[in-house]
C-alpha cells in the first residue's frame, strides 16, 4: 500500500514539472535588433595632417545602413557637435569614405577654424535626410591662409637719396594668424621685389625675418634692390612686393604661403657696382689675390647681377673687389646667401665646389648681402675654337694684321682675355674666332663696358664710347659674356 502511494505521488510530481516547463516555454519571446544607421567610432580619433603628403589618406570612415537602403551618402562635417552649419566633405555610393590630407585641411580651414592644434571636428552621414550618429576627431591642421601686408600700401611712393643712405626708407609690415597660434612652428618671412608686371620671374630679396612681423629697409638697401630689379636711376619706376612665408616640418617638408602683391613707386639714385674677381683653388688664379684674377661677367641691364659659366676645379673660391687686396671680400656663410667683409670685419666663408666640372654661378648683390645660385652646365656640345680675337678701328683697324688675339685660359678653353688693349673713343670693334669672319660676336645694346654679345652673321658692331686708353678685355664664348675693365 505504501509503495503504491509513493508511485502515485511521484507521478503527480512529474506531471507538475512537465506542465510547469510548458508554461515557462510559452513565456519566452525571441526579438531581433532594431535596424540601425550607424557611423562606426574610429579606432584613433587624433589626426595630424602632414602638408608634405597632401594626397595621402587623412581619415577613412565606414558605416552600417540597415535603414535607408540608400545608394547616395553625403559625408557632413561641422566644427560644432550640434551641427548648426555643415560642410559637405563628399558624396559616395558605398558605405565608406576616405578624404585626403589636403582636402580635409582645406575643409577645416575654410570652415573657419581659429586654431591649428587639436581642432575638434564632428562628422556624420546624411542619406537623403536620414542622419547617422556623429563621431568626433581632434585634428592638427596646417596653415593655408596667406600673410596679409599692412604696409606699405598700394601706390605708395619712395624717393631714395644717397644723402640719407643709412636712414630707413621703407618698412614692410604684415599679419599672420600662425604667429598667434599654438602650432609652435618657426616661420621665415621673405620680402621679395620684382619689376612690375614680371610675375616675379627674377625676384630680389628685400629682407628676411623669422617669426617677425616687420622688416625695415634703408635708402641704401632699397636702392640696391631697385637697381637690382632693373629700375633706372633718377626715374620713378614700379616695384612689385610680396611676402613669402616658409616653414619646415620634422620630415623636412617645406610649406610655402605667398601673400598678394602690392605695387609701389621707387625712384632710385645712381650708384656704381664694383667689378668682382675670383680667387681660390677652384679657379685658375688659385689663392693668389693678384694673379690676373678672372672677373665675373655682368648683366648689362641689371648692374648688380653677376654671372659666370665655366670650368671649376674641385675646391673653393671667393670674390674680391680689388685685385691685390683681400677686402672687400665676398663669400657665403650658409650656402645660399651672400656675405661680405667690406674691411675690418670677419671674412665670409667660401663658395665650395664638390666636383670639378662646368657650372653657372649667378650672384645678386644687395647692399652687403644678396643671394646666389649654382647649376651644372653641359659644355660637351659647345664649339671649341683655336683662336679668339678683337678687331676693329677701335683697337687699330679692320685688317687681319690689326686683330689682337686673346689668351686662352689654361683650364677653360672657352675663356679668353687680352690685357692692356689700347682703345680709341668713338670707334667700333667686333670679336671673332679662328681669325675668320665665320663666327662673329656682335653688340646687343649695352650702355656699359660689359654685357652679353650675340653670335651672329650680321648685326651691329660694338661702339666704344669711353675715354681712349688701355683696358683689359675678357670674353666667354659659352654664353657671350664680356667685360672691358679700365687699367
Amino acid at each position: 500500500m505504501n509503495l503504491y502511494t509513493k508511485k502515485i505521488g511521484f507521478l503527480c510530481l512529474l506531471l507538475a514539472l512537465i506542465f510547469s516547463a510548458c508554461e515557462t516555454e510559452e513565456s519566452i519571446e525571441i526579438t531581433s535588433p532594431e535596424p540601425a544607421f550607424v557611423l562606426q567610432q574610429p579606432g584613433i580619433s587624433n589626426v595630424f595632417l602632414n602638408f608634405g603628403t597632401p594626397t595621402n589618406a587623412a581619415i577613412t570612415m565606414a558605416w552600417n545602413d540597415e535603414v535607408t537602403g540608400s545608394t547616395s551618402y553625403d559625408v557632413e562635417m561641422s566644427l560644432d557637435a550640434d551641427f548648426p552649419s555643415t560642410v559637405n566633405l563628399g558624396n559616395v555610393s558605398a558605405n565608406s569614405f576616405t578624404i585626403s590630407v589636403e582636402e580635409l585641411n582645406n575643409a577645416i580651414r575654410n570652415a573657419g577654424a581659429s586654431t591649428f592644434r587639436d581642432v575638434a571636428i564632428y562628422v556624420r552621414i546624411n542619406a537623403g535626410g536620414t542622419i547617422s550618429n556623429a563621431v568626433q576627431y581632434l585634428v592638427t591642421t596646417y596653415p593655408t591662409e596667406v600673410p596679409q601686408m599692412s604696409s606699405p600700401s598700394n601706390n605708395d611712393a619712395f624717393v631714395l637719396s644717397l644723402a640719407t643712405l643709412n636712414d630707413i626708407a621703407m618698412t614692410v609690415e604684415w599679419t599672420d594668424p600662425v604667429l598667434s597660434s599654438s602650432l609652435g612652428i618657426d616661420v621665415t618671412y621673405t620680402i621679395e621685389a620684382a619689376a612690375s608686371g614680371t610675375d616675379f620671374a627674377a625676384p630680389v630679396t628685400v629682407g628676411t625675418s623669422t617669426n617677425g612681423t616687420s622688416i625695415t629697409s634703408t635708402h641704401g638697401d632699397l636702392n640696391a634692390v631697385a637697381i637690382g630689379i632693373g629700375l633706372a636711376a633718377d626715374t620713378a619706376g614700379d616695384m612689385d612686393l610680396r611676402i613669402v612665408a616658409r616653414n619646415t616640418n620634422s620630415n623636412g617638408n617645406e610649406l610655402e604661403r605667398t601673400s598678394e602683391t602690392i605695387t609701389v613707386s621707387v625712384t632710385p639714385y645712381n650708384v656704381s657696382f664694383p667689378y668682382l674677381y675670383m680667387v681660390g683653388d677652384a679657379t685658375t688664379p688659385g689663392w693668389d689675390n693678384n694673379n690676373n684674377n678672372t672677373p665675373i661677367f655682368r648683366d648689362q641691364d641689371v648692374p648688380n647681377n653677376y654671372f659666370f659659366t665655366g670650368y671649376f676645379g674641385a675646391g673653393a673660391f671667393k670674390l674680391l673687389e680689388t685685385k691685390g687686396q683681400w677686402q672687400p671680400q665676398w663669400g657665403t656663410n650658409d650656402g645660399s646667401t651672400l656675405a661680405v667683409n667690406p674691411g675690418g670685419g670677419s671674412d665670409p666663408g667660401t663658395f665650395n665646389v664638390a666636383s670639378a666640372g662646368y657650372y653657372t654661378y649667378s650672384f645678386t648683390t644687395v647692399g652687403e648681402s644678396g643671394s646666389f645660385t649654382v647649376t651644372s652646365y653641359d659644355a660637351s656640345g659647345s664649339a671649341t675654337y683655336t683662336t679668339m680675337g678683337i678687331i676693329g678701328q677701335a683697337i687699330g683697324g679692320w685688317g687681319d694684321g690689326d686683330e689682337i688675339n686673346f689668351t686662352q685660359d689654361p683650364n677653360n678653353p672657352h675663356l679668353w682675355y687680352a690685357l692692356s688693349v689700347s682703345f680709341q673713343q668713338g670707334e667700333e670693334f667686333l670679336i671673332r674666332a679662328n681669325d675668320m669672319w665665320d663666327d662673329v660676336w656682335r653688340y646687343t645694346g649695352s650702355s656699359e663696358l660689359y654685357g652679353t654679345a650675340l653670335l651672329a652673321g650680321g648685326g651691329d658692331n660694338f661702339p666704344f664710347t669711353e675715354p681712349s686708353g688701355n683696358y683689359d678685355v675678357w670674353f666667354n664664348d659659352l654664353d657671350g659674356g664680356y667685360v672691358i675693365i679700365p687699367n
